[in-house]
């Protein structure tokens, strides 16, 4: 009695271990990215943490560089509105480990200068331990027919090296139904970055040198989902593919009759000129990452007339307007023109691309760059409503080319955050 009695305390004992070691997880917050500034604002953590199952006994780390960055837990009420008076924990020290151990909702921010402001912070919700009985999911609808939409690729985040790797496009793509006739829009920077629709086998291996790749080097490029089946598209310049810029999808036929004819986009509605101010509250500084501009510029429309406007702190930041060929080398030889007093504004008086870096040592290849295109005007009287723009110190204009392609596409559905859930559970018991 007295042996069979410690044998099974014994194996209580052994699978309570296991038990525990098993469901612990560690979840590096922004994994790759880490935790900075992310461009987009917070949109990049709440991508982030969709994708994670965060249970009582985990441990949730920061990695950040010290001195420029730090991360306090906070009061929800503390969170919304980026009060770091009073934080429940501070930790100025990377890599910064919380462990979750309670149920509830746990709020994490950056107390740096507008840092929380700009998209540091964190919120996550923590439930049961791992391995408790959850209710199985109910079936999911068939899905209804419908006609031919266009999809934005990223939504308003658009076709970049993402935040997180791959599993921001992983987590675009969830929950979407593709159907034949659908079509992908990706929204790039002409000359930062391309797509191309690839093999399987260049998807999973970041190289396409041996396959006959469908690649699209100017924004916004459209691929229409003509067949059934698997689809891959990867980001062809230096990297981009393998820091996360890929895209997989399934497509399937439509379930109803064959769509009706999908009614293109309205023209653009007529403005006056617009004072930009780059970067918004971030201003022209050496972002956190390369892709920070690139990510600002996304979505907005520049027309001749508008105004840049570049805020920045004098002696430590300049503006250069440069060419092309200076941008993607980071040179600043010969230089168009410089600006070294914030706040310069300079006026888009010309059509085409226009190149603005800093010429302070590393700062452009550091991704202090900015890359932009500038249509023709939409009209020649001037609405009221529009900003009016200030008074420029300059006037001046990148090499001309030919304004990009309008958009003209099916109905679209493009906002809204990501939605994914990551499951993936492993239990081992040994006897």
């Amino acid at each position: 009695m007295g042996r069979q009695l410690t044998i099974a305390i014994l194996a209580i004992t052994v699978v309570a271990l296991l038990h525990s070691t098993a469901a612990q997880q560690t979840h590096v917050v922004g994994d790759k990215f880490g935790w900075l500034v992310p461009p987009g604002g917070a949109y990049a953590y709440e991508a982030w943490a969709e994708t994670q199952t965060f249970a009582v006994g985990d441990i949730l780390v920061f990695n950040f560089t010290n001195g420029d960055q730090d991360v306090a837990r906070v009061t929800k009420e503390a969170f919304k509105t980026c009060n770091s008076t009073n934080p429940l924990t501070l930790k100025t020290t990377s890599p910064a480990n919380f462990t979750l151990d309670t149920i509830g909702e746990y709020y994490f921010i950056g107390t740096k200068d507008k840092h929380c402001g700009l998209g540091q912070k964190l919120a996550i919700n923590v439930t049961a331990e791992h391995g408790s009985p959850t209710p199985s999911p109910a079936p999911k609808p068939s899905p209804a027919p419908r006609g031919a939409v266009t999809y934005i690729v990223g939504d308003h985040f658009g076709w970049i090296v993402p935040p997180g790797g791959e599993l921001a496009y992983a987590t675009w793509a969830y929950g979407k139904t593709f159907y034949v006739g659908d079509t992908l829009e990706f929204n790039f920077t002409t000359g930062e970055q391309d797509v191309a629709r690839v093999t399987k086998e260049a998807f999973e291996s970041c190289n396409i040198s041996n396959t006959n790749a469908t690649v699209q080097t100017t924004g916004p490029a459209y691929f229409k989902l003509e067949t059934v089946g698997q689809y891959y598209f990867i980001g062809t310049k230096d990297k981009r593919c393998e820091l996360g810029q890929k895209l997989a999808i399934n497509v399937t036929a439509n379930p109803g009759p064959n769509p009706s004819p999908s009614v293109p986009a309205p023209a653009p509605t007529p403005r006056g000129p617009v004072t930009y101010t780059v970067g918004d509250k971030l201003g022209w500084i050496v972002p956190g990452t390369g892709y920070a501009y690139a990510s600002w510029a996304y979505g907005k429309t520049f027309i001749v007339g508008d105004t840049l406007v570049f805020n920045f702190a004098n002696d430590t930041q300049d503006v250069a307007v440069v060419t092309k060929s200076a941008y993607e080398n980071c040179t600043t030889n010969n230089t168009i023109a410089v600006y070294t007093k914030s706040p310069v504004s300079i006026l888009l008086n010309t059509s085409g691309e226009h190149f603005f870096t800093s010429t302070y040592d590393r700062h452009c290849v550091l991704g202090q760059k900015l890359a932009i295109n500038v249509t023709a005007s939409s009209t020649a009287t001037s609405p009221s409503g529009s900003v009016a723009p200030s008074s420029p110190t300059t006037s001046t204009g990148g090499p001309g080319s030919a304004p990009a392609p309008s958009s003209s596409a099916p109905s679209k559905i493009g906002s809204g955050h990501f939605t994914f859930v990551l499951i993936s559970m492993a239990a081992f018991f040994f006897y």
